[in-house]
Order: C-alpha cells, then structure tokens, then sequence
C-alpha cells in the first residue's frame, strides 16, 4: 500500500494552447503516486464508495489517501477497429464483476475480499467463452456478451443461464463480437458489436427478442444517456453518433459549427454522460472531448507535457463518474486523470505554468490595473506583469535610487491609482510610480531626493487611496505620509508629532478605511490608531483586548474594515475582531477552528465572509451573530490540495480585483479565485475503516474491514488500532476526524486531520468504535460503527466465578462436615475409650477386687492365697497392658503402618517367646509409605492379637508362621500353626473369631479361616488400605 503523495501545488490557472479556451485542471495519478501500473483499463466506485482502477498489473482500490493493490491483471489490446479491455462493474451485494486477462470472468467479494474465478456458470455447469463484456440489472441478472458467442442471460441468485442468443440470429449469419452492453432508461438492452448495434426486449416467456433490426456495418464501441434521455454512441474509426428524435436512428455528431467541430473519423474508447448533462468523449489517440448541449460547445483537451495539470495522455480508455460527481479518465500509458469542480475552485500562477524568466515566487504585494492585469511584487525578484488572458509575462527589475538600502529588487506594496499608474513601494529602494502601458518610471520617491522626490524612508509596508488622487503611504520608520505624484510629500505623521499629531510608532504596517473620513492605521507593535482625515488629528479608542495583546509584543499583520467590525491579523496570536460601535473585543484562534494563529492577509466578500490566508491554507470565515460563539463551523479551510499555489502566504500579499476576483499570494506563487463561485462538497462524507491491526499485527479476518461491523477478541489480544478514511477524492485532507470508543472514552476526541489511533491494555468488554468526519462541525455527519467485545480470561467469566463461587460454597460446606464427622469421630473415640476403660480396666479392677477380698479371707492359708495373688497379678499384667493398648491406638506417632507391624511384632515375639513357641516373621519392607487413622489401627492390632492370643491360649502349638505383605493397596496377612487345630463348623460360645470376622468386615476387608483336628490352623485376612 503507497500512500498518493500530490505534488505540492495541485492546480493553476491554465493558459490554454489553442482549442483549449475554458480552464479546466485535472490531477493526475500514475505509478509515481502508487498506482501499479500506468494503464488504467477501466475505472469503478463500489457500493462503500472505493474507486477501483484496473490496470495491466493489478487491480488498485483507491479510498483518497492510500492505494491498496490486489494481484489480478487485465487485457489492454486495442486497435482501430476492436479492443478487448479488461472490465470493472459493480454488481449487487457487496460484488465487483471482473473481466481479467484472456476475457476470464470472475467475481471478488468486497465483504471478504475474496476472489472468485467462473469457471463455470448454471446448473449444467457450462464454461463460459472469453467474455468482453458485463451488464448487472437491478434484478441480480448479469448480461455476458462474449467474443464469439453471443449473449447470455445469466440469473446470479439462481445460478442460472435464462437465455442465450446469437446478436447475429436477428438478420444475419455472420457471428459479431459484442463489444459493449448497455440498459437505456426505458429498460432496453443495447447490444453493440463490431458490425453494428441491436436492441433487445423481454418476452412473455421470460426470453429475449429483438425490437429493432441489427444495424449493420459500424463497429460501435460504447454507449451512454444524458440527463436529456439522450443516447450517444462510440465508434471504433467512425466518429461519434447521436440519437435523432425520440426513435433509434442515429446521425453522426460533428459538433456545433464554427471552432465546436468534432471530427468524423475518431476511435471512441468511452463516452460519459455526467450529472450536468456535458459528455465527455474519449478517444484513442486523440485526447478528450467535452460536449456541452446546453451551451452548445466542444472543448478538446490533450495533454501537455509542460502542465502537470493537463490531462495525463492522449490515449483515453475509460471514462467513469464517481458518486460525488467527480469524472476519472482512464488512460493507455498516462495512470488515471482525475475531473472535479472543486479542483476548479483556484486558479494559480507558478513556476510551473509561467516562463522561466518570470519572477513568481514568495509573492509580497499585488494589485491590478485598470485593464485586469496583475502587478505582483516579489521578495528579492523584482515586479513582474501577468496579462492572464493573453497569456503574456514580463518580470521588471528597475534600477536602485542613489544610496538604495538592503535588496531595490523587494517590492512588498503595490497600488493602482485612478490615472491607471502602479506604485510601487519597495524594501530599502524607496517608492516608485511606474506607467502601467509604458513599464517605464514616472517618478521615484526616497529618503535622499530633493524636493518632491523626498519620502521620509526606504521601505513603504502599505498603500491607500486619499482624496484628490492623493496616496496615503506607511512607512518602516517614517510613520504615515500622504503622498502626490507632483508634489511630494504633502503630509508627514510620525512620532515626533505634536500632541494630537504623533503616531504610536513610526512602522506602520497596513491601513483601512472606517468611512470617507476616518483612516485606521495599524503598527507593527503598537497597536491601531485613527487619523481624522479632515482635521488631520489622530486619536485612539480605549481597547483592553488590544492594550493586552501589545503588552505581550504582539506583531500586528494586516486588517479589514466591514461595518461595524475591525477585522485585524496578528502573527502567532490569530485575529481579533473589535465591533467599533460598541467596543466588544473578541481574539479568535485555532483553538475556535482558525486553521494557523498567524493571519497574513484578509478580504471580505460581499456577502460578509472574510478569507483569510495563513500559514496552513486559506480559510473563510462565516461569522456567527454572535461572535463570542465562534467554533469549526464558521471555518471552511482550503489547502494546496485544493489548488492553492501553497499551505504558506506572506504578509501584505492579498488584494480585491474590480471584478470581484481575490488574490492571495505566498511563497510558490499567485492563487486567484471568485469567492461566489466556489464549489463546495455538498453532503458529509463516509468514513470507512481501512485498516486494523491487533498487537502491532495486521488482523486477520475473513470480512474485509470496510465492511465489518463485529470483533471479537480474546483477553490476551487487547492492543488495537484503526486506520480510517473520509471517502472524497479531492481534499481528503482537509477532513477533521472525530472518534470515541464508547466503553473507554467519555467523549470525542478531535483527532484533526489524522486518520489513525490506537489503544493499548483495553480491559475485556464491550465497546463500540465510532468515527466521523467534517470539514466543519461533525454534528450531521454519519458515524461509522463497529462494536468490539474483547473476552474476559476464562477465570473472569460469569460461569467461571459461579463455579468458583459454588466451589468454595461447596468446600466450606466440607469443611463444616469435616468438622462435625471430626467432632463426632473424637467423641465416638472418647466414648470408645471409656468404653474400653469400662471393659478392659473396670472390669479388671473389679476382678482384683475381688480377688483381694478373697485373698484376704484365705490370708492364713498360704496355699489358697498364693493362688488369689498370682491371679491378682495376672490381672494387674492384664489390665496394664489393656491400657497400653489404648494409649498406643491414639498416639498419632503410631499413624503409620510400619509402627503398627512393628508392635504386633513385639506383641508376637513376647507371647510366644514367654511360651517357648518358635515362629517365623515375614514382613513386607512398603510399610512405612501407608498411613493408618486410630480406628484401622486399632483393628489391624487387635485382629492380629486375638490370632495370636487364640494360638497361645488353645492351639498348643509348637511352632507358628506369620506373613503380612501389601498387594494391590491391601495388606494381607497368614498366621499358621501346628497346633491341635479344631473343627471350624462345631458351634463354640467364643467370641474370638466372631470379633475378627466384625472387625474385618467393618473395613470392607475379608477372613479366611481354614483348620483341621490334629494339623493345625490357618488365618488368612485380606484388609483394604485407604
């Protein structure tokens, strides 16, 4: 993408070669400014209002600043008696139908920027013929014409061929190539070929008929209807032809007579109707023609090589209009010609347009003579003399007076007086009057002249009329003097006046006139002043706006006087407008629109805007009634786009023809326009997003961005960007971009001409970008939309924080069970305890209490006591052990599996030890990684103890066998003896087994118990492990 890049000065006042009378500028677009290629084989807008050039390499969209190129080719092949162009038409619903290379029909998407080729078109899938031409009706029906094989009728909605005719089929059998397809007003179908023309009319029975015969024997080339209903057609070599009456005969067009003759034998490439009802004819080879019914005239323009402004080649392919009116010519070698009444707004001279010996540059005064020719005063180059109409220059550069100062070249005030002679105030050289038909000095004033050849200074700033033919004069530093070609000097103000009599300072930079009385001087830093003519007394008017601005060294510039307001320019500090009736005061800058704080020249038209040229452009002002409520609006800003010999003016170099025309002059040169006659762009433009770009990242979507109404992104791509434009095609530039992201910011931002911004870590959300354009206030302009939802991170999302919310909920609630099934647990364990304490310990000292009575009864028989105290002893072992037993469950030390192996390995080895049974110990080395709660471990052990316990009480073994392993997060154990075994389904009033077997099935776990009289018995217990 290259931005188009216009020269510096875009339009002059053209001094025409012959045949060229009505000044008309057109810009100019070839691959300098972007374009791919220099042929521009046809030209179209598009719904959005894009322009689309086609060309031999590449298709360009162009949206007024920046071109955009796609890889597609098209034919350029023209002779004197045929051509086959490629084509640009816009069809229905975002669609551009194209003609590419070797006649290829195919389709682009605007919405998606996508390319289509028709390889094939209706239901029975048929190949299409090189295609020469396209018609899209409002009825989503494409007219084919092809090379060599008529017409097609083609329905797109229904991908359907409705018909098909030969052109030739009425009245010949010669095959003709269909050269051009066009629909009249009424509806009918116009078929030109190369051997003539028909027209062709819808059926009762949906197909096609001829309504007139082929006419034959002309190779017509393209057609068009003007606002007057009408029809011209191109030929190839024939000319141009025009309908006759209201039937469908034509008659050659050669013009209107005299020099508005049009010859017969032109190769006619295009023919445009436009909206003003002029018909531009192009030709191969031959330029442009213009044709103006209403006037009745032809202009003819070709191009010129030493006028940027001149049509771009002779060689004209495609004429089209834009939906501003605005005329594109297409051209074999020149890029594209660009026509628009706004580009006619200035005239201009410039170095570009004017001999090279004539001095034109850093214009400084101007004035026209009785004739209405320009004098222009140039700074360091003399004064040259502009005869426009005649186009005829002379740049003078008159002789230096004895002990000139600075550069006699410098002419910076210039004024016509009633006699037709020009004055001529230069910087450092005096003043000088000059003979208007002679070029020749009459006279010459300067410091050192003697007698009426005496002026009080070098350099007179400004000019102005004074009665009796009279001029009054400012000065660099000799105040105000009144001038007379015969006399001299008359009059002579400056500071060393008397009272009533002295001027604020001796530089007077600019004068105006209040009434036929009253004359405004302005100085250079001192303010204004009045001289009362009659009387000749100077006096001021108490002003604070103005006391102010001189107390800042304010440098006053120039002024105007329209009843009742004074309008004055400043440098750097904008204008100031003083309603000398009422003493209101208003300084008015570019913070109210004022497009650059230095003013250098103002005039006001008759209807009372005021024109202003600056360092940025020239402006008009439409004061409000009210001018303390000045904004935008009142400003219509014109730069060098527009056709101003710049953006930059200078000081003093402005004047009002007697013909009403204005003249501004700056550093390039002259601009000259009528300010009643300048065109303005009648409705707002629509701003189009061209461009978007996420992460510094072009973004990637599969709708192109003109067309995009919806973006959605996710949290991580939060940095974006727009590029946008105001489709005009002639001051893009001048446009004023106003935006807002509703969601972000909290009002409009101007952004000035600049069509980009950007925004970096927007939080997820929903915004919506708006953009607008004026080249005023935006008030009325339409907003282009586009609604951006940028998504929150998933754990930021609405489902997310209910789940996380339900979590939590969820997980205090778990955490309050936990609680209560923990404060449950401890209180089941403490009853357990004091259930365990009851029974095992209670019950115990119960026993030894008894037996204690017992004993004591049986004191004296030592036998029988003996026997009481062993078992009171057993008991206190029993119970001490029970105890330990209880400690030991409830221990968190103990928590591990490996700790409760190791205490039924000592429990083992003392029992059995202590009843000399011998026994093996196989132990599995994976216990330490289990962990036990109390109750697991509790019945892991007392399980175990219980086997152990039955052998030491009952089995009289001799030897016993002890396995315990960890499989499949299951511990297992095996205990076996060789004991007397017993019978496993004799009924027994123990509770040992039965205590295992609940244990074990309280956990899920499994007991196998296996035993036979005699051989012993065997435990299996199979435990699951949380």
């Amino acid at each position: 993408m290259r931005t188009w890049l216009f020269i510096v000065s875009m339009l002059l006042w053209h001094l025409f070669a012959e045949g060229q009378a009505v000044p008309f500028s057109f810009r100019n677009m070839s691959i300098n400014e972007g374009l791919s290629q220099s042929s521009v084989v046809d030209v179209a807008t598009d719904d959005a209002g894009f322009l689309w050039l086609a060309t031999q390499d590449g298709l360009n969209r162009y949206d007024g600043r920046e071109l955009v190129i796609f890889k597609k080719n098209f034919d350029d092949i023209t002779t004197t008696t045929g051509s086959r162009l490629g084509k640009i038409v816009n069809g229905r619903n975002n669609t551009l139908w194209l003609i590419t290379s070797g006649g290829r029909l195919e389709k682009l998407d605007l919405y998606n920027e996508k390319f289509t080729p028709i390889r094939t078109i209706g239901a029975d899938s048929m190949v299409p013929p090189p295609v020469t031409s396209l018609l899209p009706d409002k009825k989503n029906i494409l007219w084919i014409g092809t090379e060599n094989d008529g017409l097609y009728k083609y329905d797109v909605a229904k991908n359907k061929v409705v018909d098909h005719v030969n052109v030739d089929d009425f009245g010949r059998n010669q095959r003709s190539s269909i050269l051009y397809i066009f629909q009249d007003s009424q509806k009918g179908i116009w078929v030109l070929t190369n051997n003539g023309y028909t027209i062709l009319v819808p059926l009762s029975n949906g197909l096609m008929g001829s309504m007139s015969p082929m006419k034959e024997g002309i190779p017509f080339s393209v057609m068009d209807e003007d606002t007057a209903k009408t029809l011209w057609i191109g030929t190839y070599g024939k000319g141009l032809y025009m309908q006759k009456g209201q039937n469908f005969d034509f008659v050659p067009f050669t013009g209107y007579g005299g020099q508005n003759n049009l010859p017969g034998n032109l190769v006619i490439e295009s023919v445009k109707a436009d909206a003003d009802g002029q018909i531009w004819v192009g030709t191969y080879g031959n330029g442009l023609y213009l044709i103006n019914p209403a006037k009745a005239t032809i202009t003819h323009y070709l191009v010129n090589k030493k006028d940027p402004f001149s049509i771009s080649y002779n060689d004209i392919l495609s004429i089209k209009e834009d939906k501003q009116g605005g005329i594109w010519i297409g051209t074999d070698g020149g890029g594209v010609s660009h026509y628009d009444k706004r580009l006619n707004n200035f005239a201009m001279l410039t170095s570009n347009n004017v001999p090279q010996s004539i001095s034109i540059e850093q214009v400084r005064a101007i004035t026209t003579d009785q004739k209405g020719n320009v004098w222009i005063g140039t700074s360091n180059s003399g004064l040259t003399f502009a005869n426009i109409r005649n186009n005829a220059f002379e740049t003078f550069h008159y002789p230096p007076a004895p002990w000139a100062q600075g550069n006699y070249d410098r002419v910076v005030s210039l004024f016509t007086d009633a006699q037709g002679d020009i004055w001529v105030g230069t910087q450092g050289n005096g003043l000088l009057v000059v003979d208007a038909v002679t070029k020749k000095i009459k006279t010459r004033f300067f410091p050192d002249g003697e007698g009426v050849q005496h002026i009080p200074d070098h350099t007179i700033w400004c000019m102005l009329p004074a009665p009796n033919n009279q001029v009054w004069a400012g000065t660099r530093n000799g105040g105000l003097c009144l001038m007379d070609k015969q006399k001299g000097l008359i009059k002579n103000y400056n500071t060393s006046g008397e009272a009533g009599y002295r001027t604020l300072e001796n530089n007077v930079r600019f004068l105006t006139l209040i009434n036929d009385t009253t004359l405004c001087i302005g100085f250079e830093k001192r303010g204004i002043q009045f001289l009362q003519t009659k009387t000749g007394r100077l006096f001021t008017r108490p002003n604070a706006t103005l006391d102010g601005m001189m107390a800042k060294e304010t440098i006053f510039k120039c002024c105007w006087y329209r009843q009742p307001v004074l309008w004055i320019g400043t440098l750097g500090r904008g204008m100031v407008a003083c309603n000398l009736n009422t003493g209101e005061t208003h300084v008015i800058n570019d913070e109210q629109g004022l497009p650059n704080n230095t003013v250098y020249g103002m005039l006001c038209d008759e209807l009372g805007h005021v024109w202003i040229s600056t360092n940025k452009g020239i402006c008009r002002f439409v004061s409000p009634g009210n001018l303390g409520q000045v904004n935008r609006s009142a400003f219509t800003t014109f730069l060098a786009e527009d056709g101003l010999q710049s953006n930059e003016f200078n000081t003093g170099a402005y004047h009002k023809a007697a013909d009403g025309r204005f003249l501004f002059g700056g550093i390039n040169g002259l601009t000259i326009f009528q300010p009643d006659q300048i065109a303005l762009l009648n409705q707002p433009a629509r701003v189009v997003i061209t461009q978007a770009m996420v992460n510094n990242q072009p973004l990637l979507s599969d709708t192109g961005m003109a067309y995009k109404k919806f973006l959605r992104l996710p949290y991580s791509q939060n940095a974006v960007s727009f590029n946008f434009a105001a489709l005009d095609f002639v001051s893009p530039r001048r446009f004023n971009y106003y935006y807002q992201l509703s969601g972000y910011d909290t009002k409009w931002i101007d952004a000035g001409n600049r069509n980009y911004v950007a925004y970096t870590n927007l939080p997820p959300g929903r915004y919506v970008f708006k953009v607008k354009a004026a080249m005023q206030l935006p008030e009325n302009s339409p907003v282009t939309l586009l609604t951006i939802i940028i998504d929150p991170p998933f754990w930021r999302t609405p489902w997310f924080v209910l789940l996380c919310v339900l979590a939590l909920a969820g997980l205090l609630y778990a955490v309050y069970r936990y609680r209560i099934n923990q404060l449950l647990r401890l209180q089941k364990v403490r009853n357990r305890i004091a259930t365990d304490l009851h029974d095992d310990i209670g019950t115990t000292l119960t026993n030894i209490s008894i037996l204690s009575e017992l004993s004591k009864k049986k004191l004296l028989q030592k036998e029988d006591a003996g026997t009481f105290l062993d078992r009171i002893a057993e008991e206190v072992h029993n119970s001490s052990q029970a105890l330990d037993d209880i400690v030991w469950s409830i221990n968190t030390k103990n928590d591990t599996l490996e700790q409760t192996v190791a205490r039924m390995r000592r429990y083992a080895a003392e029992v059995f030890d202590a009843a000399n049974i011998t026994y093996t110990l196989q132990l599995d080395e994976q216990f330490e990684k289990y962990k036990l709660n109390m109750e697991q471990r509790r019945d892991i052990f007392l399980i175990f103890k219980e086997a152990i316990n039955n052998i030491y009480k009952h089995a009289n073994a001799k030897h016993v066998e002890i396995k315990v392993w960890i499989e499949k997060s299951r511990l297992h154990l095996v205990i076996q003896d060789d004991g007397k075994g017993f019978d496993i389904n004799t009924a027994t009033h123990r509770n040992g087994i039965k205590n295992i077997r609940n244990r074990i099935e309280k956990w899920n776990g499994h007991i196998a118990l296996s035993s036979v009289p005699g051989k012993g018995t065997e435990t299996r217990v199979h435990f699951p492990l949380s």
